[in-house]
């Protein structure tokens, strides 16, 4: 992303925003503002948001901090102070605020000194309607123990550490669950574990029962819904992946409903991976490649899209592989995805909807090119800076699949050319009860001072085009677009040197 996006915004002229309720997050608490995040309903729409405060030390051992919670219209819900133990041995750095049901939010931090090398995950539980939050804990070889109230009980405690974890949010079934980091021996990990949010535990799936360094397996969550958890689930020996399955696990008890192979050493391809449930149906899809067992997907040798559709007892409904071929009456693209001028078609999202048909939405990027060195005093380094370039990207390409997975059109969205960032787009959220989505992005015009924010839908396979022209006289705001509740974007706008800092809700036109 550019970093030059974060311009600065004194005016708006755009004739189908209409006015914005606002928030002054400089004046919302006392102290320092430390951290923000967005929280998340069950349903993935956006909640609200919440902050945190740095009000200082108390004492040599303790510091306090205000949290506010702000709802998706940017009302205050709740907010309230709590203590912690602070050291200047072990560093602290919030890392995930998430919502785990309608009153209770995981807040999650990551714990380092400088003596080890190991990064310890640890959490609090924060109560909306009590305003309370509980206890510091972590995950220590099996359990979920309080973290030590001093550095001497935590440099002990460091010592005994087999295993770890990593904390997420299963909003379905509001729990926590941890999938375990091992500190002992590589491969090792053996387990991910459900519990409630009294941390009491309600399951534990062991995945990886006798890893071993050269013969072991790794997971990730990949979607939830109400009935199933779906993983994804990789065999490895010493150097590469073996194997990739997907894993189908009753939400309730962790038993195993199903599994299905997506690759393994035996097959003809290798698969990027996008996973949703629809119609009590697993929607698997992404782009593909000739199979390696030394690599995986490879966008030089991108051969096209596919789609996998799995029911609940993991049989396949359909399969279907696209060519690139196929899309020529309507692109001129060559048989590994290549488009005028050599741009690769990078994958940027892949929209899922309700119905089963699927919106691809692509990028045209050249990836950096290294220069050639001669072995000439002076004329060499010349040469090799005149022969260097910098990664490219300019418009994006969108493909909609219908439920057949047959395209249906394809779009281009135009915009500038942009040079040694990874990527003009911002963010998306589904919209229309999963019917559609709406994504943005920043086009940097070649003025200074003016950007472009693009707003896009899609809604029934149909795209619309929106555009805010942003521009400023002087360079002394920033401007931070954020996801905000459907048919909104937020804007953040700040300045740390005039203690200036608002955001707003701005309303899009779809």
């Amino acid at each position: 992303m550019k970093q030059k996006i974060w311009t600065t915004l004194l005016l708006f002229f755009i004739t189908y925003y209409f006015s914005a309720q606002t928030q002054d997050l400089a004046n919302l608490a006392d102290g320092e503002l430390v951290y923000g995040q967005i929280l998340y309903t069950q349903e993935s729409k956006v909640y609200g948001y919440i902050y945190f405060f740095d009000q200082g030390k108390i004492d040599k051992e303790n510091e306090k901090i205000e949290y506010v919670i702000l709802d998706k219209n940017l009302n205050k819900v709740s907010n309230n102070t709590f203590t912690r133990k602070i050291s200047r041995f072990v560093k602290r750095k919030y890392s995930d605020c998430s919502l785990i049901n309608d009153n209770e939010i995981l807040i999650k931090y990551k714990l380092n000194h400088p003596a080890f090398s190991l990064t310890i995950n640890s959490f609090n539980i924060l109560t909306i309607k009590n305003k309370t939050i509980s206890p510091e804990y972590w995950y220590k070889n099996g359990n979920i123990v309080e973290i030590p109230k001093t550095f001497k009980e935590y440099r002990k405690m460091m010592k005994h550490i087999d295993y770890s974890g990593i904390f997420y949010v299963d909003h379905k079934h509001n729990s926590i669950f941890i999938i375990e980091k091992s500190f002992v021996k590589f491969g090792s990990n053996k387990n991910i574990r459900f519990y409630n949010t009294k941390l009491e535990l309600l399951w534990s799936y062991e995945y990886n029962p006798v890893g071993k360094e050269n013969n072991f397996k790794q997971l990730t969550v990949r979607s939830i819904s109400n009935n199933l958890i779906y993983l994804l689930e990789s065999q490895h020996n010493s150097k590469y992946p073996e194997e990739f399955k997907i894993v189908a696990l009753d939400a309730t008890k962790g038993e195993k409903k199903f599994e299905y192979i997506l690759e393994n050493n035996k097959s003809e391809y290798s698969h990027t991976l996008y996973v949703k449930e629809a119609n009590k149906q697993l929607i698997l899809t992404g782009n593909y490649s000739k199979y390696s067992k030394k690599t995986d997907f490879n966008l030089d040798k991108n051969l096209g899209y596919y789609k996998i559709v799995l029911n609940e007892t993991g049989k396949v409904v359909s399969k279907k592989y696209t060519q690139w071929d196929e899309f020529k009456s309507k692109i001129d693209v060559d048989k590994n995805g290549r488009v005028e001028s050599n741009y690769q078609l990078r994958p940027i999202q892949f929209f899922i909807f309700n119905d089963g048909s699927i919106s691809i939405l692509t990028e045209k990027y050249k990836p950096a090119k290294e220069g050639v060195y001669l072995p000439i005093p002076i004329l060499g380094d010349i040469t090799k800076l005149a022969t260097t370039s910098r990664q490219k990207t300019t418009d994006f390409i969108l493909f909609n699949m219908d439920a057949s997975f047959n395209n249906k059109s394809i779009s281009t969205i135009h915009k500038e050319l942009s040079k040694g960032y990874i990527s003009d787009y911002l963010f998306s959220q589904y919209i229309k009860n999963d019917q559609g989505v709406a994504f943005f992005f920043i086009d940097y015009l070649k003025s200074d001072k003016t950007w472009i924010l693009g707003v896009n839908t899609i809604i029934d396979g149909k795209l619309k085009e929106e555009t805010i022209t942003i521009y400023s006289k002087e360079d002394k705001f920033t401007i931070l677009p954020m996801v905000a509740k459907e048919g909104y974007i937020m804007l953040r706008e700040y300045n740390e040197k005039d203690k200036y800092n608002q955001i707003r809700l701005e309303k899009i036109n779809y």
